[in-house]
């Protein structure tokens, strides 16, 4: 498994140095901030609050004891990893003006990977995928600092905004008028998944289905499509009659005259889950022929930023704190799209693994290995 590297204030992002991990499948992710030495902001020489840690006069210990020299973070490189270094090099540069210390981008060739790299102390913490997570922290022991908060796609500018909520769901279409109006109208219907490894294109919406009765392998004809966006091209094209996707990717779709579809009037994405009541009207109003929903998911955590466990508390402390601010950095939001929150205590739970728990259930229910599909 290789790593692409990119590093403390490096001036260029382009195939960075190659890593070499040994062993099999681990776990990994992100980043969050707390308290730390006073630090000063390296483009102003202005002391920087979330460099502060709360000391005494009498303390006498260095707050930063322990601290790694660098701290190394770990991405899932896709299939372009110098794409994602440059994406993430805004916030890689942001965290090091926040943590006053060097900070290093890995890119792993598959989730398994930069799972790997944390369980064998390559990486301090990482950013891979809500299932993925769960893999770390079964294989690498990786506690979550916070959950991350995307804008979509059809947002030209990223704002935060406090209403929206750290999970989204996955939907279940079809094309109005071709007889299908509920899930048991898909028994015996061609059906269109996205992949294999994907939560919201193939794991949430089998799962369900399998919950109202409906076993898709044995009671549909399914394919993977490969992505989203040919998911519901193919129910546009009349490929299949039901096709799944995450909610914000229809919406994208349609804005882009991608896909001729119907979606919630008040446009909203995520929050609060769907009535019954609001499916049945959204059905009651599209036109035939238009692709409509007809289901949506439980809602689905979003990817967390994860570190080692075994980090000192002080600095998982300062990643928190440094993470859960972000929201209050309107330029940090608007170039990494993104900010980071902590639903926890709002949710009544012990600790934020606990929300991943409705993925573990997936996982147990689908009887996933997820070292398998950490790779795929």
């Amino acid at each position: 498994m290789n790593f692409t590297r990119l590093g403390w204030r490096s001036s260029m992002l382009a195939a960075a140095s190659v890593v070499a991990l040994l062993g099999a499948v681990a776990c990994g992710e992100d980043e969050e901030v707390a308290t730390a030495t006073p630090g000063t902001n390296t483009s102003t020489g202005a002391s920087t609050g979330s460099q502060a840690v709360a000391t005494t006069p009498e303390a006498t210990e260095d707050p930063r004891e322990g601290w790694p020299d660098t701290l190394r973070l770990g991405y899932f490189g896709g299939d372009d990893a110098d794409e994602v270094l440059e994406r993430v090099e805004p916030h890689r540069l942001y965290l090091e003006e926040q943590l006053g210390m060097p900070v290093e981008i890995f890119t792993g060739t598959s989730y398994g990977a930069v799972i790997e790299a944390m369980r064998a102390g390559r990486v301090d913490g990482m950013q891979v995928g809500p299932f993925a997570y769960v893999l770390a922290v079964q294989e690498a022991r990786a506690e979550a600092l916070a959950v991350g908060v995307s804008c979509s796609s059809s947002e030209e500018v990223c704002v935060y905004d406090e209403s929206r909520l750290p999970h989204y769901y996955s939907l279940i279409l079809t094309k109005k008028g071709n007889g299908i109006e509920t899930l048991e109208d898909l028994r015996g219907t061609d059906f269109a998944f996205v992949d294999p490894a994907s939560t919201s294109g193939h794991l949430a919406p089998k799962t369900r289905l399998i919950t109202e009765g409906i076993d898709p392998d044995s009671e549909m004809s399914t394919v993977f499509a490969g992505s989203h966006p040919s998911s519901v091209i193919a129910l546009q094209n009349d490929n299949v009659q039901g096709a799944a996707t995450f909610e914000g990717n229809l919406l994208t779709q349609i804005n882009e005259g991608q896909a001729d579809g119907c979606f919630w009037e008040d446009g909203r994405v995520g929050g609060a889950p769907r009535t019954a009541e609001e499916i049945q009207a959204l059905y009651d109003s599209c036109e035939d022929g238009k692709i409509v929903i007809i289901a949506q998911t439980d809602p689905i955590p979003s990817t967390p930023f994860a570190v080692r466990s075994d980090l000192p508390e002080t600095l998982k402390d300062t990643l928190r704190e440094v993470y859960l601010g972000i929201k209050d950095n309107p330029a940090e939001v608007e170039g990494s799209r993104r900010w980071y929150v902590d639903p926890s205590a709002d949710l009544g739970l012990e600790s934020l693994d606990q929300y991943y728990n409705s993925l573990r259930d997936i996982a147990r229910l689908l009887d996933l290995d997820l070292k398998e599909l950490a790779e795929s």
